[in-house]
């Protein structure tokens, strides 16, 4: 009996259950898509697009991205929750602060900036932006429009206006050009003025793989093997502002942190890999640092990491984690040779690094030349006789072009660069693998230099080499290299 009442109820009920949440689940998602801006919509044509291109690592189309002006404008501010940020103008002159604003930003998403500085100075606003790592001029307003533009940046960073000698950090998100980008504010008072400075934030960009570095197909399994082999010590290096906390993550990224429990230890955590923990590690004190990484390697961790090592309690206790775990090394040098060096001077012992230590790493950032107007030339053969181009058939390189066109008295903008002659960034690496001669020199201490002409004469190819290859590719010009290459 109870069976022959159940049995229809659940046929009605299951059926109106599902409509109920379905008109349910509808209203919400229109609600909150009405709130948001059209990029961060859900269950849309581009928020679909996004979960395809995640779930199968495949970009998506442009014209999948969805809309990204509104309101007449080119660039839209959200607050973390990605909800718009709307700024009430009590007058014509914040209203005109604003939209310089949403200029110069707009034009340093256009121009791949990284930093965007504001110098107040003398009722002038000095803009700078950081674009390829090259400092160049992002306007200089004058008057009420330029004293309102600190004022604006800070309302949109949630800080305060007034306060103008205290330092404050805010952030905030924009879209533009497509992409999502995070920003984060940090302004300061000074003798000449105030002082903003704005890093952006690829959000996209930012979640790099080891191919997306610029490492050739032969440099990208070499750097995998190393990094799949357990246990031991992969040493990454650069100079300062070369892409090594980037390279960082992405090597991290190449573990399954699903199956591996990854720990990483940063001087300053601004950007975080998805199943990474994260550690912000002082190392002026060596050892409470040195205790601290202790501290998390009896948790035993499968992969840690370590940006920035530079102090030899550390290096001592990941020197001894290498034998029973993946450990991924991060300082600053201008070669393989000399980061090998540096972190044979912090551990103990040589023989504490060398029974580990698979390969070393050392990298420059390059800029890309502009593919609309770089300029092919034919060689000097005495050049490529002196860079060892000779024996290879190089009938043309490339550069920037040496002048400007002009059309009716004006010269013309190239629509790609913006006429900076160059166009985003790649990594120039070198690699040094050590095998079992090399680890046997180093653990009889023999000199680095020694070390570098063995892995030298089993194949490795220096920074000048790489890179003029990238040359010869036409991926850049012989000077971008020369000025990358003597970095230190």
């Amino acid at each position: 009996m109870a069976a022959a009442i159940l049995v229809p109820l659940f046929f009605i009920g299951l059926p109106l259950g599902l409509i109920l949440f379905a008109g349910a689940a509808i209203t919400y998602v229109m609600h909150r898509n009405n709130l948001v801006i059209p990029n961060r919509g859900v269950l849309t044509k581009a928020h679909l697009a996004r979960l395809r291109a995640r779930l199968t690592g495949k970009p998506m189309d442009s014209g999948e991205r969805g809309p990204v002006v509104g309101v007449g404008r080119d660039i839209i501010f959200m607050g973390m929750d990605d909800l718009p940020i709307r700024l009430p103008a009590a007058n014509e002159a914040q209203r005109r602060g604003v939209q310089e604003v949403e200029r110069i930003f707009f034009d340093a998403i256009v121009r791949h900036a990284t930093v965007v500085g504001v110098l107040m100075r003398g009722g002038k606003a000095q803009v700078r932006l950081r674009v390829a790592g090259q400092v160049i001029s992002g306007g200089d307003p004058e008057g009420p429009v330029a004293e309102q533009i600190p004022a604006a940046l800070k309302r949109l960073a949630g800080l305060s206006p007034e306060e103008t000698r205290k330092p404050q950090k805010g952030r905030l998100r924009a879209v533009g050009g497509g992409q999502t980008f995070e920003l984060r504010v940090k302004t300061q008072g000074s003798v000449q003025g105030e002082r903003i400075a704005v890093r952006i934030i690829d959000l996209a960009g930012s979640r790099m793989a080891l191919g997306d570095l610029g490492l050739s197909e032969e440099q990208v399994q070499a750097l995998s093997e190393a990094l799949a082999k357990r246990p031991g010590i992969v040493l990454v290096s650069a100079p300062k502002n070369s892409g090594l906390t980037t390279t960082l993550h992405a090597c991290l990224r190449h573990f399954d942190r699903y199956i591996n429990t990854v720990v990483a230890f940063e001087p300053h955590v601004d950007l975080e890999v998805e199943n990474v923990q994260h550690i912000a590690l002082s190392q002026e004190d060596g050892a409470s640092a040195a205790e601290a990484v202790r501290g998390q390697l009896r948790l035993a961790p499968d992969v840690v990491a370590a940006d920035s090592l530079s102090s030899p309690e550390v290096a001592a206790v990941l020197a001894e984690a290498s034998r029973q775990q993946t450990v991924l090394v991060c300082l600053r040098a201008s070669d393989a040779g000399q980061a090998l060096s540096r972190l044979l001077a912090l551990v103990p012992s040589p023989e504490a690094l060398a029974a580990g230590l698979w390969l070393v790493v050392n990298q420059r950032l390059v800029r890309d030349l502009c593919p609309v107007c770089k300029e092919a030339y034919r060689p000097n053969p005495e050049f490529l006789r002196k860079a060892n181009l000779a024996s290879q058939r190089v009938d043309v390189l490339y550069r920037p072009p040496k002048s400007i066109a002009v059309e009716k008295g004006k010269p013309v903008i190239c629509p790609r660069c913006n006429n900076v002659r160059y166009a985003g960034r790649t990594g120039l690496f070198e690699l040094m693998a050590i095998d079992d001669e090399a680890r046997a020199m180093i653990g009889r201490g023999a000199n680095v230099a020694d070390i570098r002409a063995h892995a030298r004469k089993k194949g490795m190819r220096n920074l000048q080499e790489e890179g003029l290859a990238l040359v010869i590719a036409g991926r850049t010009s012989i000077e971008e290299v020369l000025r990358a290459v003597k970095q230190t």
